[in-house]
This record gives structure tokens, sequence and C-alpha cells, in this order.
């Protein structure tokens, strides 16, 4: 009985060892695909039932000394700082130093009588303060954000603009609420954030190589970060971290991100009603929690999970995160060549943990990316069409193609950014940012009219996108 005992259990332990072997391998190829696409140069990690499976790097960290990205190496993270932001306070909280119905005012002295006087720290956390996000300030890129604030200087850009909504009655993200939160934990705490965030999560949970950048540092393994462009890559803008702080200043790798997520799921950092808050569903359609977006994660289009996400996106990096408490799961892909369909990378990555088949398609973005560059725009929307067609080898991905006409409008290729922006709005028209891209490339080319006239049709499809309210009504004053 017990030799039948022993053989049952290594029969066991060798099938689960096959399955996970096969599961690297499917996870491998999907990512190796990526990369060839180049659609992916960076570390990615996915963990089951609390075991990291699969671990890998690809591409370069730094291209002009051809150095290779690893698994250790560290890349800023963008808005998953936020994330990170929350849980800070929530630790405030827990320690009672901060409650989460007291309001900015309470706080900040400086912010009484002004407009978000009486936002809370709750409405902050899940953004529904009303404040508004920093893209209400024309040309915020690059005449703000290369700028060096100290954060009293910061929160004068910002604490006299009118809110919104009122606070608590809609969703509507804020940078601006984040900088916020990071302000009153230093007021309260008496430390600076980078110091905070080291004391209260980094070092109690082992995540020693994430820190708070600033552009002076020399941080070992730090990659840097460089935009896809037609036909290569180009090095990315620069951004004074002192405008991030609280919403995307943080660095991290693939390792430190699952000592997170572990901490958060042991209730290392966080007492369990404190995570069941955060992780709690907020308004529709985002369901933003305390730094998360906490909804289903559709992987396949019959098939999602219940899961916690954030995407950051900042000079250069992408990084975007999926937790799936039900199995203790975990999704990492940490990128320092943007952008990239993060929701298809992710997504395939999820169907090997479900044992959902994998059909890797041709990105038909970086085909029209490639044809810009050599043949031409009017070449290029041909060659889509035909494309469209043949969805057995190929996939759309909207978000990339109305990149494509957002940076084509950066270079000031307006005649280029209007048939790529025009063939978008009549494939993906119930895409509210698309309306806004093509509302923008108008406005550069001077037609105000049609301006209008995509601003109104973003505010059909979401009535809350500030953007389109706020250029709608420059344009409706100047008229």
């Amino acid at each position: 009985m017990k030799s039948y005992l022993f053989f049952v259990c290594l029969f066991t332990l060798m099938l689960n060892s096959s399955l996970a072997q096969s599961k690297q391998d499917k996870l491998n190829e999907i990512m190796r695909a990526y990369h060839n696409y180049n659609m992916f140069d960076g570390s990615v990690l996915v963990a089951e039932n609390g075991e990291i499976i699969y671990k890998a790097a690809f591409g370069l960290a730094n291209r002009e000394w051809n150095i290779l990205n690893t698994t250790d190496t560290k890349f800023m993270i963008g808005s998953v700082s936020k994330s990170f932001t929350a849980t800070l306070m929530l630790i405030q909280v827990q320690k009672g130093l901060i409650k989460l119905d007291k309001t900015i005012s309470d706080y900040l002295p400086e912010f009484v009588n002004k407009p978000a006087a009486k936002v809370t720290i709750k409405q902050l956390l899940s953004h529904t303060s009303g404040i508004p996000n920093y893209d209400i300030i024309k040309d915020f890129f690059p005449k703000i954000s290369r700028q060096n604030f100290s954060r009293e200087e910061y929160v004068k850009v910002y604490m006299d603009s009118s809110l919104a909504f009122e606070p608590g009655t809609r969703y509507a993200y804020s940078s601006w609420g984040y900088f916020t939160l990071g302000y009153i934990m230093e007021r309260v705490t008496g430390k600076s954030y980078s110091q905070l965030m080291k004391d209260d999560i980094f070092n109690k949970i082992g995540m020693n190589s994430s820190g708070s950048y600033f552009h002076t540092q020399v941080i070992n393994k730090r990659a840097t970060g460089y935009d896809y462009s037609f036909g290569g890559y180009t090095s990315s803008d620069f951004r004074d971290q002192s405008n991030t702080m609280g919403t995307g200043d943080l660095y991290s790798t693939v390792d430190d991100i699952f000592r997170f997520h572990i901490a958060l799921s042991n209730n290392t950092l966080l007492n369990k009603q404190l995570t069941a808050e955060m992780f709690t569903s907020g308004i529709r359609p985002a369901q933003y929690g305390y730094g998360w977006f906490n909804k289903q994660f559709k992987y396949t289009p019959a098939d999602s999970v219940s899961s916690n996400f954030h995407l950051g996106m900042t000079e250069g990096f992408l990084s975007f995160v999926v937790r799936i408490p039900s199995t203790n799961s975990l999704i990492v892909i940490l990128c320092n060549s943007s952008p990239t369909d993060f929701f298809g990378i992710t997504g395939n990555l999820a169907k090997v943990l479900y044992n959902k088949p994998v059909n890797l398609k041709k990105p038909v973005h970086k085909i029209i990316e490639k044809l810009i560059a050599e043949q031409g725009t009017i070449k290029a929307i041909e060659e889509y069409k035909r494309m469209k067609t043949d969805t057995a080898h190929y996939y759309i991905d909207w978000i990339s193609m109305n990149f494509l006409a957002e940076q084509l409008q950066s270079l000031k290729r307006f005649e280029d950014a209007r048939i790529i922006g025009e063939n978008n709005a009549s494939e993906f028209p119930n895409r509210d940012l698309v309306m806004v891209t093509m509302g923008n490339i108008y406005l550069a080319l001077n037609r105000k009219a049609d301006a209008i006239t995509y601003y109104k049709k973003a505010l059909t499809i979401y009535p809350g996108y500030e953007e389109a309210k706020n250029k709608l009504k420059e344009l409706e004053e100047h008229k």
C-alpha cells in the first residue's frame, strides 16, 4: 500500500511538472512572437497559485550600447505607481494617521476655499473627486512636464481648477488627485513620499529593486525608454519627475511586483477590511476601487475572470499588471518600448493559464506602420482593407491604430494623420478616444467645424470625457 501511494504521489508530481513545463513553453512562444513583431521589449512574469511559472526578458535595455534586458532589469512603471500610492495611503489609514472621510483641506490648509477643499481621501483614491487631469492644460507636454517644481509650486498649477463634477457622483481619472494623495502623506508623516514608500512597503516585503525615480539619479540596471516609430525607434521625451510624485514616478522589476502581489494576497501590508475596500469595484464603467480597476478581465470573446489590474505609460515605458485573486495568479509585463497591445499580450497569456487555444495572428498596425514609412499612407490604407478581410491571419487592435494617428499628428504629418484618423473613425465608431484623436487632427488642420463634430461624437459615446468637453468649450467660445 505504501508503495502504491508513493507511485501515485510521484505520478502526480510528474504530471504537474509536465503541465507547468507545457504552459511555460506556450507562454514563451507567445512572448517570442510579440517580440518578433516588434511589439515587446522588456520583462514578463506569470504566476499561478502563488508560484511563478514563467519569467523571461526580451530585447534591449539600452539601444545605444546594445545591452540586453534581463529579468532583473528595472523599468519605470508609470501609473501602476498609483496602486502603490493607494496601498501606502491605506497603510497610513491603518496606522490612524489619516482618515478616509477627511477632506483635502483637513490636511492641506492651502486648499481651504478652493474648489477641491471638501474632496475626501476616499474620493481621491477612487478617481471620483472631480479634480481634472493635467490634460486640461494646453501644451502640458512639454511646456509643464519638463519643468521642475517644489510640491507647493506644483499644487498651485491645479488647485484653483474648477471641479468637473460634484465629488462622489462620477468617475474621471485624475493624476492630480494622486499627486495630492502623495503630498498629503508627506505633510502628515513628515517624510518624503519616496522615503515613506521605502519604509512602509519596499523594505517590509523585500522589494529591494524598486524605488522612486528622479532624473539626476544613477540607478543600476535601469532600462532606457524608447518609442516605436515608423521604421524603428526613437528615444523618449524627457519628463521631470517632480510632477509625477504619487502618480507615476516609481521603477520596479517583475519579481518585485510579484512580491507586492503576494503581500496583498496574504494581508502582509494591509488588514483584510482595507484590502477588501481597495479591491471593491467603484463607479461603472471603470469600476475603479482604490488604486486598481476591479472588473472582469476578458481573455476570450466568451471567457472572463474577476481581476484587479492597472496600466502604466510614461516616456517610452509601458507596464501592465493583472491580478486574478481566485487562483492567486498574476500577469506582469514591463516594457521599455511603447506603445504595445497590452490587452492582447496579457489576454493570450491568460488563455494559457485557463488552457484555452491561442491563435497568434499578425498585427495589422505593425504592417501599416512599416507601409507608411516605405510606401505612404494611401498604400497603407489599401493594404489595411485587404488585411481586414483576412481574419484567419491578421488581427486589428484599435488602440494601436489610434496611436498611429496620434504619432503622425505629433510629427506634424497632419495629412497623413488625417488619412489614418478618418479610417479609424470609420472602423471604430464607438471608441471615444478615436473620436477625440480625430477632433485633435482636424483642429491641427484648422478644420474647426469638423473638430467640433468629432468632439461631440466623443461626448455622445462618453459624456464624461473631460478633454473633449474642454476642447469643445474652447472652440465654441471662439466661434
